[in-house]
């Protein structure tokens, strides 16, 4: 909820500002440094642990029973910039009885999150996600406002898409961008790791309104990215609209049609178009571990000044 401080006889609003992190495996790296004061800047503080640790919910043998399901919680809360931020793990909203990749369960469970308080300020969506096809940039943090959400598989009964095949706009204003300080992004570069596997030379935070999430949804056989990814890709290239595919992934657009709210999506590269099987799968724990890491460094340093503009 927005809460209040004073400032001599006036009171100031505090901004809501949400973090969605997609996997479990995408929130613990993005936690660790959230946590760790030398990768952080000091204005992120006052932590409070809500569900950090987090315990991983075990998903039922077939015939058991359905769990219940998670009571919606943040794992961490933290002051920065005038904003109180939430940091949550959509994968941990949702039933453990379910796929943990289902577009459908996620868009169920979201609302959860956006409305365990006020109307958030700003909604930022966390994640990995592959670059477009020809673009080396493992390990680099790209960060835009829009999206663009293809499904492959419309009119089987699984999520649809509100504004499919076009790019989602955002009210979070596409000049803040250049708001943000030089100092802040080389703060950040100075704290990425190289991916093992094909990395950025050398990792950057890329940003601005150029940079479009395009997201495949209602895939839950990770073989069937292979053709649905580049069937994404053909759908992007027929928008007539400026800007460039900044990442693909699965998720950043179902978090940004949840909420009406300000949108920002922070994707941390793990490989290029068609090149998963060689450039994640024979070090999948590092791969996206490092890469998830650096999209924390990116949001963490970024993310005051970002708030000071809301």
């Amino acid at each position: 909820m927005h809460k209040s401080h004073k400032d001599g006889d006036s009171e100031m609003p505090t901004k809501r500002v949400v973090v969605i992190a997609n996997k479990w495996w995408e929130a613990d790296p993005l936690c660790a440094v959230l946590i760790h004061d030398k990768a952080r800047p000091a204005a992120v503080s006052d932590f409070k642990y809500l569900n950090f640790p987090a315990v991983r919910a075990v998903q039922p043998k077939p015939g058991d029973p359905r769990p219940a399901d998670p009571t919606p919680k943040p794992r961490m809360t933290f002051s920065c910039g005038g904003a109180a931020v939430e940091v949550w793990c959509l994968e941990e909203l949702m039933n453990p009885a379910e796929n943990s990749s289902s577009s459908l369960e996620k868009a169920r469970v979201l609302p959860g999150a956006i409305s365990y308080g006020a109307k958030p300020d700003l909604v930022i969506a966390f994640g990995t996600a592959g670059s477009r096809e020809g673009v080396s940039a493992n390990g680099c943090a790209v960060i835009g406002r829009r999206v663009f959400v293809h499904d492959p598989k419309p009119k089987q009964g699984l999520w649809t898409p509100p504004q499919p095949d076009q790019v989602v706009d955002s009210a979070f204003p596409s000049a803040a961008f250049g708001k943000i300080s030089i100092e802040a992004r080389h703060s950040a570069e100075a704290r990425l790791v190289h991916p093992p596997m094909s990395p950025a030379q050398p990792p950057l935070v890329l940003l601005g309104d150029g940079f479009i999430s395009v997201g495949v949804v209602n895939i839950t056989n990770y073989a069937d990215y292979a053709w649905a990814d580049r069937e994404a890709e053909e759908g992007f290239a027929k928008v007539r609209v400026s800007g460039q595919i900044g990442s693909i992934e699965t998720t950043h657009g179902i978090i940004r049609a949840a909420s009406k709210s300000p949108f920002l999506f922070v994707s941390g590269i793990t490989d290029s178009e068609g090149l998963f099987d060689f450039q994640v799968t024979p070090r999948v724990y590092a791969q996206n571990f490092v890469c998830a890491h650096n999209a924390g460094v990116a949001l963490a340093w970024l993310l005051p000044e970002i708030a000071a503009q809301l």
